[in-house]
């Protein structure tokens, strides 16, 4: 690879994160269309630049993102792209805490927009990647875990969970914690 073309990838790595987030304020057509050129600057991203890992999770996590804006078969198409984007990244790099913690939410997300209940093996999986998570770094999932033991009904384990997020200091601000569906139980 040559210099200039090194170069050119960590801007464009840098200007897909940038459109990702405007797009983040965007609704409609305008933002599916900030969302589609932030993906084409992290495609354009080469494999040997060492934050590669990072414009994959990056990019998953802007998947995620523009599927929470969608509904039905569309949501369902993009988050199982960025599902296979945060898988490719821990291959890239194992034990990517984002790749790890974001796999997990699109997980959660593609569960809900198939209409699946908590028993679902969708859901499993995502236990199994917030858990990986935790492995990685110690309180990192909690509170993603409160969420799924809320959705089973087990309010012991999601107060526990929930104790540990705030014990680590990665719990949400109160307000997001009350407005969170998946705590409703």
């Amino acid at each position: 690879m040559s210099v200039s073309n090194y170069l050119l990838s960590g801007h464009k790595f840098k200007k897909a994160k940038n459109l990702s987030a405007a797009a983040r304020l965007e609704d409609g057509e305008k933002a599916d269309s900030l969302f589609q050129e932030a993906y084409e600057n992290f495609s354009s991203i080469s494999s040997a630049r060492v934050q590669y890992p990072d414009a994959l999770h990056c990019w998953g996590l802007a998947l995620v993102n523009q599927a929470q804006k969608k509904s039905g078969d569309a949501a369902i198409k993009i988050l199982e792209e960025a599902i296979t984007k945060f898988s490719l990244c821990d291959t890239v790099k194992s034990h990517h805490i984002g790749a790890s913690m974001d796999k997990g939410v699109a997980l959660m997300e593609l569960g809900k927009a198939k209409g699946l209940s908590s028993d679902e093996d969708l859901y499993v999986k995502a236990n199994e990647t917030f858990l990986n998570a935790e492995e990685i770094q110690h309180g990192s999932a909690s509170y993603n875990l409160a969420c799924l033991h809320a959705l089973h009904n087990k309010a012991d384990a999601c107060l526990e969970s929930l104790e540990k997020a705030r014990d680590c200091g990665l719990i949400p601000d109160e307000q997001d914690i009350l407005n969170d569906a998946d705590l409703d139980n």
